[in-house]
């Protein structure tokens, strides 16, 4: 009767007696009838085996005529970081030895075990340890990946704190230019009656105070976007109540120079012209709607000058709000569609991406208690939407934990 096991892994028995491997292969094929398995003789088989880099337990003879069992295992040890070794022996020198046991249990050896063999015993020393090994390097994909998130965020707030810093040193001289182009356009207003020449009075009114006019204009844009670097880098943890189009139009701030590099029409549509509040962390939901706007962006550089579109469109259905960012850009290849909120995916190149992007998004959205899900464009449908379902109300204690 086969036990009843599924996982990633494999095993592997070396042993130079043929009818040691028919049975082994009988008997571990009727226990774990879902383990592919190999039942070889010769040590270079292992090693070959070995350089394939899957998770297997090999089962090794610590007597192969002129080889030993030992030296094998550290071969493959040398070869792949996946494997296991469980050795047997029926040499009464070796299970005599306490020296020999102890050394082979010290040099990555799970076990040592007896001829003859107790097949059901061995199958499930086998489930056992095959499933060790998928917690283990399960459980080092996600260390992995969360040293990585961890070092992204570290960029991050180190990118905050210079900014904090750009921001602050952009501002002061700002402060001035602004304050020179009014206390101009306030002189010129309380004279330019006295002005005779008509000349000069023309110059005045179509170029001069025109162009104050448009940099002061600039420079209020200016202003604007240096609010938004400075709250969107500035870490709160506190849960607010915050109008949707506000949050947009931070987003939109923040994005600004890639939608004008690049002409895009960026639009915005609620249900009914409704202005929805939420309650959120209000920080971190901007960073979910930047980073996908930003996506989009890239992904409409391939789309044809004077057609690119970004459209964010909320509505609001019961407790929740639905928030959808549209583009019009190429569909998403379907190899790609189950990838891509994966850590460390990315179709732009290790140049251009890290593949953090939205899958902070996700790791965001969870938090706040919703989820996040991408259509891909279809011959009825021109578009590629994300679309990110959250609560209108957050509990201000999981926002903490967050």
């Amino acid at each position: 009767m086969g036990l009843n096991f599924k996982n990633s892994g494999r095993i592997c028995v070396l042993d130079d007696e043929k009818s040691f491997l028919t049975a082994a292969k009988n008997q571990l094929s009727k226990y774990l009838p879902g383990i592919s398995g190999f039942f070889i003789s010769k040590p270079d088989e292992a090693f070959e085996i070995a350089a394939e880099d899957i998770q297997t337990i090999f089962i090794i003879d610590m007597n192969l005529g002129d080889a030993n069992g030992m030296d094998i295992y550290r071969r493959i040890s040398q070869i792949t970081k996946k494997a296991r070794v469980i050795f047997i022996t029926g040499d009464a020198f070796f299970l005599e030895d306490e020296e020999i046991r102890r050394q082979t249990l010290s040099e990555g050896g799970i076990d040592f075990v007896e001829k003859p063999i107790r097949w059901h015993e061995m199958a499930i020393k086998i489930q056992n340890h095959l499933r060790l090994l998928d917690y283990q390097f399960e459980l080092e994909a996600k260390v992995e990946e969360r040293t990585q998130l961890l070092i992204h965020a570290d960029r991050l707030a180190t990118v905050g704190t210079m900014v904090s810093s750009i921001v602050h040193e952009i501002s002061s001289p700002l402060t001035f230019i602004k304050a020179n182009q009014e206390t101009f356009l306030y002189a010129y207003n309380r004279s330019k009656d006295r002005i005779t020449d008509p000349e000069a009075l023309r110059v005045f009114e179509d170029y001069i105070v025109p162009g104050v006019n448009d940099s002061l204009s600039g420079i209020s844009r200016i202003e604007e976007l240096l609010k938004s670097f400075r709250r969107f880098y500035k870490r709160e943890h506190r849960i607010s109540e915050n109008d949707m189009l506000s949050i947009i139009s931070e987003v939109k701030n923040l994005t600004y120079y890639s939608i004008k590099k690049y002409g895009i029409s960026f639009n915005v549509e609620s249900r009914n012209n409704c202005t929805y509040s939420i309650k959120c962390n209000r920080q971190e939901l901007i960073q979910v709607l930047t980073n996908i706007v930003n996506n989009a962006i890239d992904a409409l550089e391939s789309t044809q000058p004077g057609s690119r579109e970004i459209k964010i469109s909320i509505d609001r259905i019961d407790t929740k709000i639905f928030i959808t960012v549209s583009n019009n850009g190429p569909a998403i290849p379907e190899k790609d569609m189950g990838n891509i909120f994966n850590p460390f995916f990315t179709t732009k190149g290790e140049e251009n991406g890290t593949g953090l992007g939205l899958a902070i998004v996700k790791q965001i959205v969870k938090a706040m208690g919703g989820d996040v899900e991408v259509f891909n464009r279809t011959e009825l449908k021109n578009t590629v939407d994300f679309v990110i379902q959250i609560p209108v109300n957050q509990d201000p204690k999981d926002a903490v934990q967050n």
